[in-house]
């Protein structure tokens, strides 16, 4: 979460996670590629150090950005999202946000108890957007989903078990 007044409320997700594990799979291909090169196997070594390069190439080209930005005085509702396609924005009417739920997405679109989690906002026409542009699940999921519960002024009575938000 980036910002939380009464008034408004802006969700950022950098895809922290992401980057966090490509840097750790980069560490260690690095730290083999010294292992390597400490033996003399530089064939080995350079293998190793591009696919270090190759896991960053990846994740520069596939990280995406995520704000969403509740503005309650101006009653408007936005998504920016900056990906592989550029910048793309949306806008709706605070009044035809109905709220917020983590669904379950199965393959090919299924909704049948086994598939990958993901944070929608619900329109008062029945659309479900994506708060996130790709599937996810765990705690962030939820810590949005409460987030906009919250602004909203809904209670949340499908939590998690064990799961307590902060206050």
């Amino acid at each position: 979460m980036a910002e939380a007044s009464d008034d408004r409320l802006v969700l950022a997700d950098t895809q922290l996670d992401k980057r966090l594990g490509i840097g750790l799979l980069v560490a260690v291909f690095l730290g083999v590629a010294v292992q390597f090169a400490w033996g003399r196997d530089w064939i080995e070594a350079a293998a190793f150090v591009a696919l270090a390069a190759g896991a960053l190439v990846w994740l520069k080209r596939t990280l995406i950005r995520g704000v969403w930005t509740f503005d309650r005085p101006g009653g408007r509702v936005s998504l920016v999202v900056e990906g592989r396609k550029g910048c793309e924005s949306w806008d709706w009417a605070l009044a035809d946000i109905a709220g917020a739920e983590v669904s379950e997405v199965g393959r090919q679109g299924q909704t049948r108890g086994h598939g990958q989690k993901r944070p929608v906002i619900l329109l008062t026409d029945g659309t479900r957007v994506p708060m996130r542009p790709y599937h996810s699940a765990g705690s962030q999921s939820w810590e949005a989903v409460i987030a906009v519960r919250k602004f909203l002024g809904h209670d949340s009575p499908d939590l998690p078990v064990g799961w307590i938000p902060d206050d």
